[in-house]
């Protein structure tokens, strides 16, 4: 299912000028040459992004996210958390944050051609969803139709396949492996249609499509303002970390 708007509003307009300077800072990186330090500088135009438009109650870094049993995720190119949860800090700037903090987990890449491609990011997703939380006890006020333990999986690229056949390949990964939303900031957005966003219609497919970077840009912004402008508190048996 495609879900357009042709709607003019601030947002769409403001996000069209995110959209091209992003993608500006992001051409910028090529003098760079060497593949990894530009990587590390895209992720960094991201994670600066995202801590200057989403409210204040979220902080956005670098690491693996673990639990009490002992699992950790695979390395995660931004994580969402609570500022009131505490993390591991290391002077390389990937900290361990503990599963109860993290609100979302972000995978970044450059360009997204190939099915394999996908299917890596998968196994990412799945070693964040794979984590469980010591208690699901807390207190929240605001929008509470989010769940309240989920970690929000999510893509990002600078520029990918087109959408369609973005979605095609991610509806052959296993549940567990499919991310909650993909934005391409050259294309737009796939949202996942499981009832979670208010723009789930239909089970004629796994993914809307929005497409247009600037509309895509503005769906993703929204969804995560209402996921993290929630206040809220989570429980942490502490004691599980320990023995």
């Amino acid at each position: 299912m495609v879900v357009t708007s042709n709607k003019k509003s601030p947002l769409l307009d403001y996000c069209a000028g995110a959209v091209a300077a992003l993608q500006a800072q992001y051409s910028m990186t090529k003098v760079l040459g060497h593949a990894a330090t530009a990587g590390v500088a895209r992720e960094g135009l991201i994670q600066n992004f995202l801590t200057d438009h989403l409210p204040e109650m979220t902080t956005a870094v670098s690491g693996v996210i673990v639990d009490a049993a002992g699992n950790r995720s695979k390395q995660q190119d931004v994580v969402l958390m609570l500022k009131s949860m505490p993390r591991l800090r290391f002077a390389s700037g990937h900290d361990l944050i503990f599963q109860e903090g993290a609100i979302a987990a972000f995978e970044i890449k450059t360009s997204i051609k190939g099915q394999t491609t996908i299917i890596d990011i998968g196994k990412n997703i799945r070693s964040v969803r794979n984590l469980s939380p010591t208690s699901l006890a807390g207190a929240r006020m605001g929008d509470l139709s989010w769940e309240h333990a989920r970690i929000l999986t999510a893509v990002l690229t600078y520029d990918g396949a087109e959408l369609p056949r973005i979605a095609g390949w991610l509806e052959k990964l296993p549940t567990s492996d499919r991310p909650d939303l993909y934005l391409d900031l050259s294309k737009g957005i796939l949202i996942k249609n499981d009832g979670s966003f208010d723009l789930a219609a239909g089970k004629d497919s796994s993914y809307l499509i929005c497409k247009g970077a600037s509309v895509g840009l503005a769906r993703f912004l929204t969804i995560l303002a209402k996921i993290t402008g929630v206040v809220q508190t989570r429980e942490v048996k502490w004691e599980d970390y320990i023995g």
